[in-house]
């Protein structure tokens, strides 16, 4: 029986790694990669005085460098520098996205530099939706106060890319490990200080593989929270990811706990991708928060629906709905993450996003 694999032909196609197509300007020691991601979105935030929008939103565009030289037989060097580029207005910052300098071997891989935690990539495999409006930052490793101020949000913070970072990786058989320290993160803006270690962060991850079963764990910790600096914050995800013919099924579970209560909060999530044909697929995803610790209706929901189309191997279309529906005493975004136009909204609120968008990796 042919298999129609939907990770292979919809979904995975969608998040193929960028090194897959990367482009080789000096063999192995420099190749040019990167995506393009562009979007037409119609918005309604759902709060007094804001009117529904148009508008084009660059997402997570990026082009970078990197390179392997080999040591010696049993030792690689490796680099890597990514560059966010707005398409949309223009502008973008070198190195800002993953960035580093690393090694191999047997034991495993090390990379030190400016990197996604390992916390954040787990929820990134987990998702169907990353970087579009449906993107689950939008409640996973976001939080919401209830204060109206509009200039007081926590939003999307616990989804980062770490500074002056140190990540370990290996793969054990079906095992795949991920450990990563900041020695200060965010860092100081003053150039030449040390790195304070008063705001380190650990992250650390697992997944394993078994036939159609992928399960999936992830911790971090931070000694200051990303908003006010003040609190610790701990933060543990649980996932799996089940694979059937043309069907992709996925559970996740995170919980968080700090001094400060608006991070007290658990949050699940669910989603489905089914393969239509070889290259276009249906994708669902339902995320929940419950409310946080001393404030009764703070939670929200975020629904998600896609229909995308894998044109190549290169290229991909899509259009999605998203919708989060927030209690009288939240105010979770309708977009948030790596979706360049995020959808803000008000205490209650009901904001939601049309979107038709293309991406193009290289």
């Amino acid at each position: 029986m042919k298999r129609l694999s939907l990770i292979a032909l919809g979904v995975s196609l969608a998040t193929l790694p960028l090194a897959a197509q990367s482009v080789e300007l000096a063999g192995k020691k420099l190749e040019l990669y990167g995506k393009a991601h562009l979007s037409l979105d119609y918005s309604d935030p759902d709060a007094a005085g804001e009117d529904s929008q148009f508008s084009v939103s660059n997402n997570s565009t990026r082009i970078g460098f990197k390179g392997e030289h080999d040591i010696s037989e049993a030792l690689t060097l490796l680099w890597q520098y990514e560059q966010g580029v707005d398409i949309d207005d223009g502008g973008g910052e070198f190195a800002k996205r993953n960035s580093f300098l690393g090694i191999k071997g047997r034991l495993g891989e090390l990379r030190a530099g400016h990197h996604d935690t390992p916390s954040k990539s787990m929820g990134s495999r987990w998702g169907l939706f990353s970087d579009t409006n449906g993107d689950r930052r939008a409640i996973l490793g976001a939080y919401s106060g209830s204060d109206p101020d509009p200039e007081i949000k926590y939003g999307n913070v616990l989804n980062d890319r770490a500074d002056n970072a140190v990540l370990y990786l290996n793969d054990f058989s079906g095992l795949a490990l991920q450990v990563m320290y900041s020695a200060s993160n965010p860092s100081d803006d003053v150039s030449g200080g040390l790195d304070d270690n008063d705001s380190d962060l650990f992250s650390a991850s697992l997944a394993y593989t078994t036939g159609p079963l992928t399960l999936l764990g992830a911790v971090e910790t931070w000694s200051q929270d990303p908003v006010n600096g003040t609190e610790g914050v701990d933060n543990l995800r649980l996932g799996a990811i089940y694979t059937m013919e043309r069907l992709r099924l996925g559970a996740i579970f995170e919980s968080t706990d700090s001094d400060d209560d608006v991070y007290n909060r658990d949050a699940f999530g669910v989603n489905a991708a089914f393969g239509l044909s070889d290259a276009m697929d249906l994708r669902a995803q339902y995320l929940m928060a419950d409310d946080y610790k001393g404030v009764s209706d703070s939670g929200a929901s975020q629904l998600a629906l896609g229909l995308f189309n894998q044109l190549d191997s290169a290229t991909q279309i899509y259009a999605v709905f998203s919708m989060t529906d927030n209690d009288d005493n939240a105010k979770y975004q309708g977009i948030d993450g790596g979706h360049g136009d995020e959808l803000e909204t008000e205490l209650g609120g009901t904001p939601s996003s049309l979107s038709v968008g293309a991406v193009y990796k290289f």
